[in-house]
């Protein structure tokens, strides 16, 4: 695992994170949704800063993405860290990597004083459900919200 780093995503990666974006819905079923474009992220991720990108590198070789931003509670007085979308190449899947980005996006939470880490999940994503279930989030409604309280965030952050 030593050879899993996670950097922030530069504007030389617009095109990574677009071909990531493709691969991620073509996996749920939904390709035909993307209309997002190069100079679209471009100008969204690193112009207006929208949104952040933390690109998984392995052996050098770029395996995986998160994009987040911060949302807010306002019955916690405080930002939130929101998860848009997590993908790993399917070659790179069931070796602890999905854990590891949790983990690490869980300390930037933390870092960040945020609240609260929460993110969506298709409800016909089983292997997602049991693997945001097992890390100790809490399903939210139809659409399934999960949310790591501070406290889930504390534990995930210490592996």
């Amino acid at each position: 695992m030593t050879q899993l780093i996670f950097r922030n995503g530069t504007e030389q990666d617009t095109k990574l994170i677009l071909r990531f974006i493709t691969e991620l819905a073509t996996y749920e079923g939904i390709e035909k949704d993307v209309v997002a474009t190069e100079s679209g992220l471009h100008k969204a991720l690193f112009q207006e800063k929208s949104a952040e990108v933390i690109i998984a590198e392995y052996q050098n070789k770029p395996v995986g993405f998160a994009l987040f931003f911060h949302n807010f509670s306002t019955l916690l007085g405080k930002k939130g860290l929101y998860l848009e979308d997590l993908y790993i190449i399917p070659e790179m899947r069931g070796r602890g990597f999905g854990t590891a980005f949790f983990s690490y996006l869980s300390k930037l939470a933390l870092e960040r004083d945020c609240g609260r880490f929460e993110w969506w999940c298709l409800n016909e994503n089983k292997s997602g459900m049991d693997f945001y279930e097992k890390m100790g989030a809490e399903k939210m409604s139809e659409w399934t919200v999960h949310r790591l309280s501070k406290t889930e965030i504390e534990k995930l952050s210490n592996l």
